[in-house]
């Protein structure tokens, strides 16, 4: 067993046995949680913690950081040449018409999560 993780123990030890977390003990029992890959539910019963009291952490530290926005790379496409419109029909591409009247142009092979994210991030900006 190493260091780090004897001392993560400790201090999760310490926090089922406290009624009271401060900030940095209740952001090192989540970061233990997310790192261990269990539910909330499997990581507070194996470690003797309440399992609504992680959740309430969470959501707090949820609210206080907001949504978590980020950049993704777009390519603004020129009008078409006149080689490109008449060129035959591939597989169809589609528009996604936002609120406020943005719009994406969306490729054939396209990842639905990363539009996904960049819709939810062009509608939380404005």
């Amino acid at each position: 067993m190493g260091r780090n993780t004897t001392e993560m123990d400790a201090k999760l030890a310490r926090a089922a046995a406290s009624n009271y977390w401060t900030e940095a003990e209740a952001q090192a029992v989540l970061e233990a949680c997310e790192a261990s890959g269990l539910s909330v539910a499997e990581f507070a019963r194996r470690h003797g913690l309440g399992a609504q009291r992680l959740r309430w952490w969470k959501k707090r530290r949820a609210e206080e950081t907001g949504p978590s926005l980020s950049f993704v790379p777009v390519r603004v496409a020129a009008t078409p040449s006149r080689e490109a419109r008449e060129a035959p029909a591939g597989p169809a591409s589609m528009e996604v018409v936002l609120d406020r009247g943005r719009r994406i142009r969306v490729e054939p092979g396209f990842d639905a999560g990363e539009v996904a994210r960049l819709v939810r991030a062009l509608e939380e900006a404005c």
